[in-house]
């Protein structure tokens, strides 16, 4: 393979290669649930500790990400908007008019009545009295010792006789609704100051035992200043500008809004649970919990509106002293074996899984350490327990875990009850060394029945045995879902229009705003029913293929039989093959289903020249890596040419298999791929061929069809040469430390139904797209652009995955790059029209009457721009899809700037009518085709990352079937210390110019 670092420390893109004008020199220049998740236990395999991975770099770092720098605080904004949809002018007051105004709403839909589940408030203008609350000692700064002194009865009392009702966030504000004169004996008020109140609280008053003055606690409560919800009413009638005052207004609204909902259901951020909900077991240690989701947002029509939704969360299942915590784990890992088609363990064998293994490493150091088995229990991290066993069966005292403990001392049977031992003082004062599990043998006559599993440490730095751990309550399970998890969640949580409605209602009477006090005190009211909006059904357009056109009206949908691609394949197919993995089919299923493909594909328009050769590889000539190859040469030998594209048959949809089969075609022979899992080539079903033939299609650079009549030359939405930009960042899982990846489309014909696109690693974590990558894959996208199109003179960049507090770096980071490169380029600065798109919001439309389809959900084409959205700023909701399950979700897409100054009507159509050319749906898909592409080349190209296949793999007993290795194992040291490793590029030494050039311009990630 070829070098693949950089000058820059940056390896080439995946996807770059070729757009040099089409010139390519050799060598190098340079995403509430998934499949790749953590493997199944393997008892005798070592698994790493939570110091951090021990193992040689496997991958080049080169770049840093400022991981190791200290973290920075949240303003004040950021803390509010965590709760709260603030527009994009909350977090930059510096700087007015950064982002576009509304210029007209939509006048060309058809109009029709819609709910929209959000609920309008009215507030009066009055005063409100805020207050710095100071609670000290409080070394730790635990907000949880805040809440427990503030809710004393010493506290409360005072704030009662007072008078007011009083809010407080918990840390370190408090607001009163009148103006209270604190009874501050030393007060003068000659001296003109804030008055204040101290007070002493006695947190271990009553308690035996006690020792000094521990648990005592002092309170000042001072006056700060007087937040005026004037200045609110008047943001949101255009008056004023956002500005802090109109923060601090918001901020006491949502406070006083979640206030009663927090005394009485569980809160988690915008979250709300019944206490006395039931959960849906989902497997033996999670549950599934409904809950509801409120969070206030500025709205038209000069409102504060109150969004109300549905939430459906994983749980763990508390214990109630029934299920120990040894259950729980040995549950948990079975639960995993059971994916992964693994024997699942009995006590006995588990307690053996989770014992320390001698490992030797490469340079021959012996040591002792945890299997994988032992890794799994680190989801026990911070949770929560209660101990319930002979003798303690009321207390409700709680403990945190720290960790599950392992310690090399111990040996290979482990920290266990039998081998840990502490010095306990006796009856008699006297200390004797003692086991923990003697300890609970001689202080409660109880024998423990697991005394071969790791004991847990506490945050406190207490042992205890798992058997007498029990799962407190109302536990969020915050890790990733298995698959199966994953079904059963979407099997419970997906509910049609009509009974989510149902649902949101149940929850808001719930909430009881009507009655609340707080919002009575405080000047609020909240309307009992949902707002209802006039929308608009933007026009479906007519769809056209090669031999025909097609309306698909309201259906949303159409089929390919009869039809021809628009555009067939730029690149025939003359040298093809299907190559099957481990016998997974038969021979003769694999030459069916190549015949019947290869008819289909000529059906629709496919340009076909010569039969598929069939290969057959056994799993045992060698790994995936040696699957590709052999199928590469011999495809080779037998056309005497380089293959166009090559079929993969396996046996399972492995995400491990498929990656490694990416990543070698992608990277190592620059060839298209298409994989088929065996189920579907033994089916042999037409529509399922007429899908595959889509995406080949596209791959060998064709597209299905198009919104324009067959006659047109370009697009009708451009009158002047128009680039359309897509980009999205796909990130890995939260225990995953390698970088973002970050992907660019650009749309290479007169009718932005073809797309190239680029990636590369951004950084840890990292949205914003880094300069130097812009400035690494951007310039060549263009050349090649202008090689077919001539100099754009309008771009529309549309963002995918961004909040409202990182528009104003999209601006003026991302954006500005881009015209950068056109100037140096030496091109005329095109007009920049900037969209970002986000799905994640709780905006649901519920039409009225006979507006919706058969379910209950929006037509295709439904548009918001009203009465939901921001006051001022331009924005809208757009349903382009048919709703398969459930409640449709609309896209938000929020205009940040327009220099071509787009008509709504014109942008908000050309968005909805371009999801029918998306190249592999026959039906409208519900976001932009540019972010849509975006999204799929970044998580392909995360397989391109620059790590030897073989460290993500964990070869397992069954051939072909390998698991995904720990990314402790995989990455680096360096990369937890925040370096990038690069990708791979899409270009090797020796293979023809013009084939590495057409693989990386055509739509290789489909």
């Amino acid at each position: 393979m070829s070098d693949h670092r950089a000058r820059s420390g940056s390896g080439r893109a995946s996807g770059l290669e070729g757009l040099a004008d089409l010139n390519i020199q050799d060598g190098s220049s340079r995403g509430s649930v998934s499949g790749r998740s953590r493997s199944g236990s393997q008892p005798n395999s070592p698994a790493k500790s939570s110091q951090g991975p021990s193992t040689s770099p496997t991958g080049t770092a080169v770049a840093t990400s400022g991981r190791d720098e200290p973290r920075r605080e949240k303003t004040t904004t950021e803390l509010v908007g965590m709760r709260v949809d603030l527009g994009a002018d909350a977090y930059n007051t510096d700087k007015k008019g950064l982002f576009a105004n509304r210029p007209a709403f939509n006048t060309e839909g058809k109009p029709i009545p819609l709910d929209i589940n959000v609920f309008r408030t009215r507030f009066q203008d009055m005063e409100i009295y805020q207050y710095d609350v100071a609670i000290s000692p409080n070394l730790k700064e635990s907000r949880s010792l805040i809440k427990k002194v503030w809710n004393t009865p010493e506290v409360q009392e005072f704030l009662e006789q007072e008078g007011g009702k009083w809010l407080f966030d918990g840390n370190k504000l408090a607001w009163s609704s009148k103006k209270i004169f604190l009874k501050d004996p030393k007060y003068d008020p000659k001296k003109n100051e804030p008055r204040e109140a101290r007070l002493k609280v006695d947190l271990d008053a009553g308690k035996p035992n006690r020792s000094g003055d521990r648990g005592v606690h002092y309170v000042r409560i001072r006056q700060s200043t007087i937040v005026h919800l004037a200045y609110l009413n008047n943001y949101l009638q255009g008056k004023v500008s956002w500005d802090s005052h109109v923060l601090e207004g918001m901020n006491v609204f949502d406070h006083c809004m979640r206030q009663t909902a927090s005394e009485k259901m569980l809160k988690i951020r915008r979250n709300f649970y019944p206490y006395d909900g039931e959960g849906h077991g989902m497997d033996a240690i999670i549950e599934i919990r409904k809950g509801y989701y409120a969070a206030p947002r500025l709205g038209q029509g000069k409102n504060v509106l109150i969004n109300m939704d549905t939430v459906n969360t994983a749980f763990w299942i508390p214990a109630f002293g029934r299920n120990s915590l040894a259950n729980v784990a040995l549950n948990m890992v079975n639960i995993i074996r059971h994916h992964h088609k693994q024997p699942i363990f009995n006590q006995v064998e588990f307690a053996h899984a989770l014992a320390p293994i001698n490992f030797t490493d490469k340079r021959g150091k012996k040591a002792v350490v945890t299997t994988e088995t032992f890794w799994h229990l680190r989801k026990f991290h911070k949770l929560k327990f209660h101990v319930f066993h002979r003798g303690k069966f009321d207390d409700s005292k709680l403990y945190t875990i720290k960790r599950i403990i392992f310690d090399p001392k111990y040996g290979l049977d482990g920290a266990i009850p039998t081998k840990v031992f502490f010095d306990k003082k006796m009856p008699d004062g006297s200390i004797k060394s003692t086991s923990v599990h003697q300890h609970y043998l001689d202080t409660y006559d109880f024998y423990l029945e697991y005394a071969h599993l790791p004991l847990i440490e506490t945050t406190r730095g207490g042992y205890f045995p798992m058997e007498l751990c029990n799962v407190a309550k109302d536990q969020r399970y915050p890790f990733k879902l298995s698959p199966e998890q994953t079904a059963e969640m979407i099997k419970t949580a997906v509910t049609r229009p009509p009974k989510r409605r149902a649902a949101i209602m149940e929850g808001f009477n719930m909430m009881k705003y009507h009655e609340d006090p707080y919002l009575r005190e405080f000047g609020i009211q909240v309307q009992p029913s949902m707002v209802r909006t006039e929308a608009r059904v933007i026009k479906n357009p007519v769809v056209t293929f090669g031999n025909e056109t097609i309306d698909p009206k309201l259906a949303g949908r159409w089929d390919l039989r009869g039809k021809r691609f628009v555009e067939p394949n730029r690149q025939s197919l003359d040298a093809w093959g299907f190559v099957v993995a481990g016998n997974c089919v038969t021979r003769h299923a694999a030459e069916t289903f190549a015949s019947e493909f290869m008819r289909a594909y000529k059906n629709h328009g496919g340009t076909v020249t010569k039969r598929a050769h069939i290969m057959e590889y056994p799993f045992a000539k060698g790994d995936y890596g040696d699957f590709c190859k052999f199928a590469y040469e011999e495809l080779k030998s037998q056309f005497t040419t380089f293959p166009d594209i090559i079929f993969f048959v396996i046996p399972d949809k492995n995400q491990v298999n498929y990656e490694r089969i990416k990543k070698n075609m992608d990277c190592r022979f620059v060839t298209l791929s298409q994989v088929l899992q065996a189920g579907h080539v033994k089916q042999c079903k037409p529509q399922y061929i007429s899908n595959v033939a889509m995406k080949v299609n596209a791959k060998l650079g064709g597209s299905t069809c198009r919104v324009a009549p067959a006659n047109a030359r370009g697009s009708p939405f451009f009158k002047v040469p128009t680039m359309i930009i897509g980009v999205d960042v796909t990130h890995h899982g939260a225990d995953t430390p390698s970088a973002s990846i970050a992907a660019i489309t650009m749309s290479v014909d007169k009718f932005a139904t073809r797309y190239l696109a680029c990636a590369e690693a951004n950084g840890q974590k990292e949205e914003i797209l880094r300069p130097e990558l812009i400035q690494s894959l951007f310039p060549r996208m263009v050349r090649n652009w202008k090689s077919i199109n001539g100099l754009p003179e309008h771009v529309y960049y549309f963002r995918d995955g961004t909040d409202e507090g990182q528009f104003r770096t999209i601006l003026e980071v991302e954006v500005e790059e881009f015209r950068r490169v056109f100037r140096e380029l030496n091109m005329p600065p095109p007009k920049f029209t900037v969209i970002v798109a986000t799905k994640r919001h709780h905006i649901r439309f519920f039409p009225s009457g006979n507006a919706g389809d058969k379910n209950g959900n929006p037509l295709p084409g439904t548009l918001v721009d009203q009465d939901a959205t921001h006051p001022t700023h331009y924005d809208f909701y757009l349903c382009s899809h048919v709703a398969i399950q459930g409640t449709a979700r609309p896209v938000h897409y929020q205009v940040l700037l327009d220099e071509a100054g787009v008509p709504p009507n014109h942008l908000q159509k050309m968005i909805y009518h371009q999801c029918y050319q998306y190249v592999r749906s026959t039906t409208p898909v519900s976001l932009h085709p540019s972010m849509y592409y975006a999204h799929l080349a970044a998580g392909r190209a995360k397989c391109h990352e620059d790590v030897a296949s073989s460290k993500k793999e964990i070869v397992t007993g069954k051939e072909g079937f390998p698991l995904a290795a720990d990314p402790l194992d995989v990455y680096s040291k360096a990369v937890y210390k925040g370096a990038i490793i690069p990708l791979l590029p899409m270009n090797q030494p020796g293979l023809p110019k013009d084939k590495v050039a057409f693989t990386n311009t055509t739509m290789w990630f489909i």
